[in-house]
């Protein structure tokens, strides 16, 4: 890494653009790996070097506030974090100078790299595939948009490493190198506030595999129509091994006679028993085992790491999490909904569901889904919050009429406080969404955490 960085910069006018987790990381490394070099940042924050004192260091200039974007096509190499939209300003940017911490990750390791994308199910899918590589070698890592930033790993690397990156949109838009194993899950409406389009925020994921070699995989999800679509339209040469939920021809992961198997020219390779032991729970769970499974086999991890792995996971917090049992109402966290699909998968996982929280920040999703799902019922009840709940509320009325089932709150505490009223004795209460939290809360975890607190008490 240290080589390639060095030719990278070597006589350009470097940009960091964005200094928050990810920019100081890549402005660590950077120092140490280039020390005389004079390096730049921009960031919307006007009081982002009170906040980081080693920006008034020598050799750092700064552009801060409302314009950082403005003077951004002056530089040789920009190295975006993946917080900072360029959706207005692309037509004045050439994009070959734009360049990330993912980016120059992926052009250094890709070969020891699998990376997994998707609108809903990475974390929960890369978190599986590392915790089975662990079950055969402690020679792994684990970063990305999970929470670490990519090039803080570099250190604990060696060539024998296996590394998992949790990839977003974000990450992915700018890469010219994918990984060795790429994965894409799901393409579902997200991030349209980052996007001029859905269909750009499909092709951002996409760059997965339109950057992978020949020798690589391209694992995905067959079920899904949008990845189906593209798929027709975009040319990989890598490897397609579709995962198919039934039995299959061809290369790809499904089933054969009583175990999941990976197919890939002629060569058949048992994964996983059908039935497989698992506390994940739910059909979209299923696709992220067998997706998880075929990654790890690709990766050469043996049959019984694999499935000891998949039996041990501990499925991740705000992910249709049980929070606990309180004045005999059962009470789950599924914070992490910020689509319409998945609010639908977690009620379809639960069975019984009498009361659900929905709304937050709007981001100009479609919700005819969810409202056609919800309209099949006569007997739950609906509390919306937010923005987006509101949205939500008006379109559940111009479709249905007003029901008492259907219920506004002005605030989330509110919210919360009247669907735990509403729940039954012995019923169910759900916090599933189907909005993003930034109306209120910093993130999905935030909010999963307060709802956890409230009814807790």
């Amino acid at each position: 890494m240290k080589s390639l960085l060095k030719s990278v910069t070597n006589g350009k006018k470097v940009l960091l653009l964005g200094y928050g987790r990810e920019g100081r990381s890549s402005l660590k490394l950077i120092r140490q790996t280039c020390p005389e070099l004079e390096i730049s940042i921009a960031d919307i924050d006007v009081d982002v070097a009170n906040k980081n004192p080693e920006l008034n260091e020598n050799g750092i200039k700064l552009i801060c506030g409302p314009g950082y974007l403005n003077y951004i096509d002056a530089f040789d190499l920009i190295i975006k974090s993946p917080g900072v939209s360029l959706k207005d300003h692309e037509t004045k940017i050439d994009v070959r100078k734009i360049s990330s911490q993912t980016d120059l990750f992926l052009k250094a390791y890709s070969g020891q790299i699998v990376g997994i994308t998707g609108t809903k199910g990475k974390s929960t899918t890369s978190s599986l595939v590392y915790h089975i590589i662990k079950q055969y070698t402690n020679n792994t890592l684990l970063a990305g948009n999970i929470g670490i930033p990519l090039f803080d790993l570099i250190p604990d690397i060696n060539p024998e490493t296996r590394i998992v990156c949790e990839l977003s949109s974000h990450q992915l838009e700018y890469i010219w190198k994918g990984p060795h194993i790429a994965v894409l899950l799901n393409l579902f409406q997200e991030h349209l506030d980052h996007y001029t389009s859905f269909y750009d925020y499909q092709m951002a994921k996409l760059q997965i595999g339109l950057k992978q070699s020949e020798g690589d995989f391209f694992i995905w999800n067959a079920d899904d129509r949008n990845i189906q679509q593209l798929s027709r339209q975009q040319m990989l040469i890598s490897k397609n091994l579709p995962v198919y939920q039934g039995e299959f021809e061809g290369n790809g992961v499904g089933v054969s006679g009583a175990n999941i198997v990976l197919r890939n020219m002629a060569n058949e390779r048992i994964l996983i028993p059908i039935g497989q032991e698992s506390r994940l729970k739910g059909a979209h769970n299923l696709i992220n085992i067998s997706v998880a499974a075929a990654a790890a086999a690709l990766m050469n991890i043996p049959a019984t790491a694999i499935s000891q792995g998949i039996a041990s996971f501990t499925p991740l917090e705000h992910r249709i999490e049980f929070v606990g049992t309180f004045n005999q109402k059962r009470f789950y966290n599924d914070s992490i909904s910020t689509i319409p699909e998945a609010t639908i998968a977690a009620v379809k996982t639960l069975e019984r569901v009498d009361t659900i929280i929905l709304g937050g920040f709007d981001r100009g999703i479609d919700y005819s889904i969810l409202i056609d799902f919800f309209n099949q019922y006569d007997d739950k009840k609906l509390v919306f919050t937010g923005p987006a709940g509101k949205r939500m509320l008006n379109e559940f009325n111009e479709k249905k009429g007003n029901s008492d089932n259907l219920h506004f709150s002005k605030n989330f505490t509110q919210a919360v406080k009247l669907a735990v009223s509403l729940t039954p004795e012995g019923g169910t209460c759900l916090l599933s969404p189907a909005a993003s939290s930034y109306d209120s809360f910093k993130n999905f975890e935030e909010r999963g955490k307060y709802f956890k607190s409230l009814v807790k008490q």
